[in-house]
């Protein structure tokens, strides 16, 4: 005992002390009464919930970050899902009925307000906001679930509530859904960003998309937060267990198209990393050009993107090239090139190939003065 005693002086004398603080748990009918209250919808609830849709379809539409990050912080969408969590986890059918209903409304009141906002301003482009929302992978489950543990663990703990804000934004819950709206306010038609030129039919995937990363999130914040309660002892894995099993088949379900989808963005990842090559003046890398030297050192590619629906690409290019050198380039060489790179190598199925040609040319103004 003298020698442990001794060892604890020295570690704390090298240290300053230094010690774990486990924080005090908030007492389980502390948290009951709060979780009762968040599964309660309130005026305050619905003010802040049509703010931020206002804010985020806004955000959305003008393709900006920093906007729609505001409308996350916003968003009270968080906490009738985690009563609902805590509801499952205590087999408490009456808090996980008040706080479905909660969630539900809150979801309509969300798209529906996305949907007039956008009806009204009337959107003629998709942007990069949209698009990076329309195609939810086993990533965004993996973010859903870690921001989950980090809400439900903030809230059984005393002086942790400065980190919700931070786990409100990791989460982006009314963004989606802002995107469900706005997809249900397009036309059959819609022009996207520079180089895409006009796009058919892309409406539904708009919304069904982006309306899929909100189950996405809300599946895995409702498991995970389940499990969080009941690891900490808040539930009981023998109240609670067709509860977790009932959860877990739907993120078993929802994990058929995520996985799928992951594979299109690992795809359209290595994909897009050629074409940064490309942009960064690698060509050869991506040998779908001609290869005479003189006109790969005067081709610039100005755009690319690549998206990749169930194993499907499409790959838009906009090229810069002199007017002169112009009529050299074989543009459907240059399409089957990429196509039996695509098919080969990454196991795409269908390609669709839109190359947009920008032609360049310099004229020269020379002023000649004479002084008399």
């Amino acid at each position: 005992m003298a020698f442990a005693d001794l060892l604890q002086r020295i570690f704390n004398d090298l240290s300053a002390e230094w010690q774990i603080n486990l924080n005090t748990k908030v007492d389980r009918k502390e948290l009951y009464q709060a979780r009762i209250a968040s599964s309660k919808p309130s005026l305050g609830f619905f003010v802040l919930l049509i703010t931020s849709a206002v804010i985020a379809t806004l955000g959305l539409i003008s393709n900006s970050a920093a906007v729609v990050i505001g409308a996350m912080i916003v968003a009270p969408l968080m906490d009738p899902i985690l009563s609902l969590a805590f509801g499952l986890s205590i087999n408490d059918q009456k808090l996980v009925k008040r706080s479905a209903i909660t969630v539900v409304i809150g979801v309509g009141v969300v798209v529906i307000t996305a949907w007039i906002l956008a009806a009204l301003i009337g959107p003629a482009e998709v942007n990069r906001e949209i698009t990076s929302r329309i195609a939810p992978n086993l990533i965004d489950l993996g973010i859903a679930a870690a921001a989950a543990v980090a809400g439900s663990f903030t809230i059984t703990r005393d002086r942790l509530s400065n980190s919700i804000a931070g786990v409100a934004i990791a989460v982006a819950l009314v963004p989606p859904l802002c995107v469900s709206g706005i997809g249900l306010s397009l036309g059959p038609e819609m022009v996207a960003v520079f180089g895409r030129g006009t796009i058919s039919g892309l409406t539904n995937q708009i919304s069904e998309g982006s309306f899929l990363l909100f189950l996405a999130n809300l599946i895995g914040i409702t498991l995970a937060s389940l499990v969080v309660f009941m690891v900490q002892g808040y539930g009981s894995i023998f109240k609670a267990w067709r509860n977790l099993l009932i959860w877990l088949g739907l993120l078993g379900i929802l994990c058929i198209p995520l996985s799928s989808a992951l594979h299109d963005f690992s795809v359209r990842q290595q994909i897009n990393a050629e074409f940064s090559q490309f942009k960064a003046g690698q060509i050869n890398q991506l040998n779908v050009l001609n290869k005479s030297p003189y006109l790969l050192q005067r081709i610039k590619l100005l755009y690319s993107n690549v998206s990749v629906i169930d194993n499907e690409a499409t790959i838009d290019i906009v090229l810069n090239v002199p007017e002169k050198l112009s009529k050299q380039l074989d543009l459907n060489q240059i399409q089957k090139n990429i196509t039996d790179r695509c098919k080969m190598e990454y196991g795409i199925e269908e390609v669709n190939i839109n190359i947009s040609i920008i032609p360049t040319q310099i004229f020269q103004y020379i002023e000649s003065s004479s002084s008399s």
